[in-house]
């Protein structure tokens, strides 16, 4: 693979990571609004780890060429 690509990963994942930590936790630090029932920061985790599903599992499969 190219070296674009690991690098358009390694950026995703930090992306994806620095907004659950710091400082995308001190964002979303609070308990209004509800979002489909969760307090927002709740909301705000579980958002972020499916777009981090969603991307490595689309770079897996752009590295493994996989066909739906």
């Amino acid at each position: 693979m190219t070296k674009r690509y690991h690098l358009a990963v390694t950026a995703h994942f930090a992306v994806c990571v620095l907004a659950m930590v710091w400082p995308g936790a001190l964002i979303a630090n609070r308990i209004e609004p509800y979002v489909l029932g969760l307090p927002f920061l709740f909301f705000w985790y579980a958002a972020w780890m499916m777009v981090l599903f969603i991307g490595m599992w689309v770079a897996y499969a752009v590295r493994h060429g996989v066909r739906s």
